[in-house]
């Protein structure tokens, strides 16, 4: 009877001690980092947790959480027109153990796709093999001596590998295949210009280019670089009121201006025009005009503008200006009522403008 009660203590001792030990099994090791994410401003560039999720659907698990030792720092920059990235890796130190610059791409999007995929070709690791100590969330610790045991424990059946985590949801996965062309990625066509090509048109008010407030318009092409745009512009306006001082006289402007400008922030631009053009001026029939019909005009001058992006490739403009006259012209006439001659009208020393339009960059 006795021996009864023993062997079932026993077996109660022993459906409890295997739940115990196999939470002490160790988690199969894995790379890890802390994420650092920058992108220029304006460049449309996916979120640190866009390039984070990206990473770690390849990886099977998060990569990027806050306790990892090592970082990694992305570094989203323009080149030549186009944008590029720096990856630099750190171990828990500070030292740099791998650096490298993905191929510039014209999309923010497409690069942070090349970005998940080169994190993941250089640290992948095929099953079986240890990674990099240094890349570890956690630090590999020394072989520890078990010690003796005074008594054999009792046999348990080996703990099994622990599953890897579930994808993240929404994020399509590569396979290897998928990986092969990365190691070698086209890279952009080498007569891609480094430069790219606006159009922009917009309407005028110039107050003082002719003797009534002018009214016109602007057309413009030109080409941008990442800090810098030069441009060529062609401007017409008119009097809008056709008479001074009781006078029917009709005045017109047109002028083409070179447009050096420098680009602040992406949307910000300070230029400064150089104009050159003619005046136009017609009087009635009765009265006899004493200067040319058609004088030359010149100047220059300063010239902010902002752009308002309304879609990828559209943008509203406004900007304000004004000119330096260099030389401008004089409306002068004489009448059959008074044949002394009269100066109706000289153009001003300075003439501010002001205009808004649309930009479109193919």
């Amino acid at each position: 009877m006795r021996r009864a009660y023993a062997d079932l203590l026993t077996l109660a001792l022993v459906m409890l001690a295997p739940p115990a030990m196999a939470d002490d099994a160790p988690a199969a090791p894995r790379v890890a980092f802390r994420l650092e994410y920058a992108a220029p401003p304006g460049a449309k560039c996916p979120a640190s947790s866009a390039l984070a999720e990206l990473t770690s659907a390849k990886f099977r698990y998060d990569a990027f959480p806050d306790a990892a030792r090592a970082s990694l720092s992305v570094t989203v920059r323009r080149a030549a027109g186009r944008l590029e990235a720096a990856l630099v890796a750190r171990d828990d130190q500070g030292a740099i153990q791998w650096e490298e610059t993905a191929t510039p791409r014209w999309k923010c999007d497409e690069l942070v796709e090349d970005v998940a995929l080169m994190i993941y070709a250089r640290f992948m690791t095929p099953k079986g093999e240890t990674p990099e100590a240094w890349t570890l969330l956690v630090s590999p610790s020394p072989p520890v001596v078990p010690e003796t045991p005074k008594a054999p424990p009792p046999p348990v059946a080996p703990a099994p590998e622990p599953p890897l985590a579930a994808p993240l949801p929404q994020l399509r996965q590569r396979s290897r295949d998928e990986l092969a062309p990365f190691l070698d990625v086209p890279a952009p066509p080498d007569n891609a210009p480094p430069f790219r090509t606006e159009l922009s048109a917009a309407f005028v008010v110039a107050p003082l280019d002719t003797p009534g407030v002018a009214l016109g318009g602007a057309f413009q092409v030109a080409l941008r670089w990442p800090w810098f745009s030069l441009g060529v512009e062609l401007r017409g306006v008119v009097d809008h009121r056709g008479d001074l001082d009781d006078v029917p006289v009709r005045t017109w402007l047109a002028t083409g201006s070179a447009l050096p400008c420098l680009v602040i922030r992406e949307r910000g631009r300070v230029c400064a025009p150089i104009a050159g053009g003619f005046y136009q001026v017609a009087l009635d029939d009765t009265l006899e005009v004493r200067t040319d019909a058609a004088q030359p005009f010149g100047g220059v001058g300063l010239r902010g503008s902002y752009d308002l992006p309304l879609s990828q490739h559209v943008a509203l403009r406004g900007y304000a200006e004004v000119l330096f006259k260099l030389r401008g012209a004089n409306a002068e006439y004489t009448s059959t009522a008074s044949p002394a001659a009269r100066i109706l009208w000289t153009t001003p020393g300075l003439l501010p403008s002001v205009g808004i339009g649309v930009t479109w960059n193919p």
